[in-house]
Formats: structure tokens, sequence, C-alpha cells
């Protein structure tokens, strides 16, 4: 294969393979506090019933020595990918992305670490193909949305999936060659839609993206060869997975800046800005999908400042965009995979307790009388604009006649107002709790916060094995 530069898959490849490491302080942090968060939620994921349910066939599909966190017995690369992006993703509760659309960690990390506790590789090779990766999911997210996720394709399946195959690949130190080929073959991996929300298939596809993405790089690795029109070309992703009107879509968003997405993918300038630095992560602060928050951060503010309670609040009306309250199907939940996805449920939970934990996601709190009681105050209206152009707007009129209101452009836990170290270690303490003793937990929070020092990942993955 002769590297052609205008080819999108080919100058993805290039930078993938031949990029310098020499990364900012700040990019290698947030890398770093990535693991720190998607560890915290892969912990209690683990005891999901979708991924205990995984774990027993993926240790019949593929035995080795890679470790699935909060389980015994090693798996295969793939396999352990597999586990780890289904437990990943298991309580909604990992972070969003927004250049992708999707939840990129918890595809990039659990395919990064089964490679490295396979070829016994270091924290600093982990943090590099981790900026590497996420760099090419937010390119390849960037190419193809926000239709491509309109539309109903889950990109955490879909743009994850090929993203995290150059992130492997970059881990694997392939050449530009064998990683555009590994990109390629993720586009034969990549599948998913969102009308499995709700579901225990919305965390396997998680799972099946790391695993593809896994397979994709060793595959290329072994000298398995793929086309080199799957992205750009008139059968690839940028068309099939947009739609034929993609021309049109292109134009719609030439003088727009949702988060870069502009239907076309980049060849010149790959790696700037870096997504890392400029975009960063939406680290979430509830167990819930991430386009309840808007609102519910609203709402808790509201609460807050005004002395809210059941008691005095009539009615809750939101206006969103039509994008966020699509994703929320469940008006009326009936058990915690579908309350992850109800903007009801959420804000009803909030203005009950003044927060909304992994408690209550548990299955016998959803039918709380106290919850349901509350489900009918909440309204909403959907904007049809991009969520870049239209904040989140919420709006609440008290026993009294009174109204209260206020708008929120970005979530607590994004770029715009970022959780502290501190926080984001809490949120690690909470998630962990009662699934490890402490002196577990320090020592898996010690290796995580120098991660970048660490010499073999093999010593972390087995902290998190299940230990009797």
């Amino acid at each position: 294969m002769k590297i052609d530069p205008t080819n999108p898959l080919h100058a993805f490849a290039a930078w993938t393979a031949n990029v310098d490491r020499d990364w900012s302080d700040l990019a290698r942090t947030r890398a770093r506090d990535a693991f720190i968060d998607v560890i915290a939620v892969m912990v209690p994921g683990a005891a999901e019933p979708v991924s205990e349910t995984v774990f027993n066939l993926a240790r019949n599909w593929g035995t080795g020595k890679c470790a699935a966190i909060g389980f015994e017995g090693g798996l295969s690369a793939p396999m352990a990918a597999l586990v780890g992006g289904t437990e990943a993703h298991a309580l909604d509760f990992d972070d969003n992305f927004d250049p992708a659309k999707a939840h990129a960690t918890a595809v990039l990390a659990p395919a990064l670490l089964a490679l490295a506790d396979d070829r016994d590789l270091s924290g600093s090779d982990l943090i590099d193909a981790y900026i590497v990766g996420l760099q090419i999911i937010g390119r390849v997210g960037q190419g193809v949305n926000p239709f491509h996720r309109s539309r109903g394709w889950h990109a955490t399946a879909t743009v994850g999936a090929v993203g995290t195959a150059a992130g492997c690949a970059r881990l694997l130190r392939l050449d530009a060659e064998k990683t555009a080929h590994a990109i390629s073959l993720a586009t034969s991996l990549a599948g998913g839609f969102m009308s499995q929300f709700g579901t225990m298939t919305k965390p396997l596809h998680a799972g099946l993206a790391a695993s593809g993405a896994v397979q994709a790089a060793l595959f290329a690795e072994a000298g398995i060869t793929a086309g080199s029109e799957t992205l750009h070309g008139p059968n690839g992703m940028g068309t099939l997975m947009v739609g034929q009107d993609v021309e049109d879509l292109r134009a719609l968003m030439a003088d727009k800046d949702e988060h870069g997405q502009k239907v076309v993918f980049a060849t010149d300038d790959i790696g700037a800005p870096l997504h890392i630095e400029k975009y960063g992560l939406k680290v979430k602060r509830f167990p819930n999908c991430g386009s309840v928050h808007r609102a519910l951060d609203g709402l808790l503010a509201l609460r807050e400042a005004h002395d809210l309670n059941p008691e005095n609040v009539t009615d809750i009306f939101v206006r969103a965009p039509a994008a966020h309250l699509r994703n929320l199907m469940y008006e009326r939940p009936k058990n915690p995979m579908e309350a992850k996805f109800s903007l009801e449920y959420g804000l009803a939970v909030g203005l009950l307790t003044g927060n909304a934990t992994l408690s209550d996601y548990e299955p016998e709190a959803i039918s709380r009388p106290e919850v349901t009681a509350l489900l009918p105050l909440v309204r909403k209206e959907y904007v049809e604009k991009l969520e870049s152009d239209f904040p989140t707007e919420v709006h609440v009129t008290l026993k009294d006649g009174s109204t209260v209101q206020t708008s929120i452009k970005m979530p607590v836990g994004s770029s715009a107002a970022p959780l502290s170290e501190a926080q984001l270690l809490e949120k690690f303490d909470g998630c962990v709790h009662g699934r490890m003793d402490k002196a577990r937990a320090d020592m898996v929070k010690g290796a995580l916060l120098s991660l970048e020092n660490e010499q073999s990942v093999r010593n972390l993955m087995a902290l998190l094995t299940r230990q009797k």
C-alpha cells in the first residue's frame, strides 16, 4: 500500500504511526484521569448481569493471560476487551466525548488495557496510545457527525471501534501501512443502533467495539489487508453511515462549530488541535445518560438556590435540543436500564434527593412511590437546534404560582466545569465501595495516579481481578 496523504484513512494512519510522544502535561493528566474514571465505573460494572454473562461466555470463547476486572481467570486480549468494554458502559457512568458523540473511553481504555496486559507494556505506552486513539476517534467522529448519531447510529459502537483500532495499532507500534489496514478493518467490525438504548445490548456495544478494535489491530499486525476507501469512498463510512445526502449536510455544517463536526474527514493537521486538550472529556457526575445531565444540573442548582422540594413544586418544564431528548425515550421506566434513559426519572430523583447516585438505579429503587409520584411533574419541549446552538432550559413552577428558571450550556464534568482531582477520587471511592477493601482500593488509586510511571500494566490489572 502506497500512503496517499490526501486519503483520510492514510492520513490518519500516518499520523498515528509517526506522531511524537512529547505530549503536554495537560494531555497526559487528562488521559490518566480518564483511566481513573473508567476503572472506577468498571469495578461496579463488573457486577452487572450483562457483564457476568459476557464474561462467562468469553471464558469459553478465548482464554489467555489477560485479566478481566472483577473476575478470576485469564482471557485472550479480544475477549478481555469484550468484557472490559461491557463493564465500562454497563452503568452508563462513563465519560462522553463530544467530537465523536460517543462514550470514547469505554471502548478505548478496555481495548488498550487488554493489549497492554497481553504484551506486558508500560503505563507510559498506555497513556500515549490513549491520546493518539482519542484523537482518531474524534477525527472520525467529526467526519460523520452530527448526522451519523442523529440518524440513529450508536457512535460508541461505530466511531469508537474505528478510532480505537488506531489506538491499538499505536500501542502495538505498527507502521503506517499496517495501521491503515487496522483502521480499515475496524469499519467491518463497527455497528450498533440507538434502538438498543435501555437494553443490555447498549453496554455490549462498547464491549463489541473494544474487542473489534483489538481484533482489527491484531489482524493487521498478522498481515491481513483491507481496503483503502473505507472512510471517504463512495461505499465508505462517510456515506453509508451518514446518508446519500452527505454533500448537502456538509454544506449545512460549513459555518457551524458543533465540536468541530463538519461531515468531512480532515487530512491536514490531524493532531492540531489536540482533542484531549481542546475538547477534553465529559466526566459523568451522575450514572445515567449524558443527555439528562444539563437538565439535572440546572434543576439541582435551582433546588439549592430556591429550596425546592416535592411539596412546593408543581411543574418542571425542560426545553432542550431534540437530539438530547430523543435519547430519553422512557417516560415511565420499569427497570434500571430504562431509568438511565428517562429525563422524568432523573429529574424526579434529583428533586427528591438533591442528587442521582448508583443506588437510585438499583432495581428496587425504580418503583419507589415517592419517585413515581413526581414523574408527571416533568414536561419537555424538543428544540430542533444543535446542542452548541441551544442550552438546556429548566423552568420550575412553584405552588404559589411563581417560577424560577436557568439554562445550562455545558454540564458539570465537562472541560467548561471540570471535576477536581479530589472530586474524581471521591467518585472512584463511591464506585468501588463494597467491591474491594480500603487497602486494595488505595493501592489501585496509587497505581492509577502514577500510571505513567508504571513499568507494567499487568501489575495494575492484577490488583483489579477478583480476590478471595
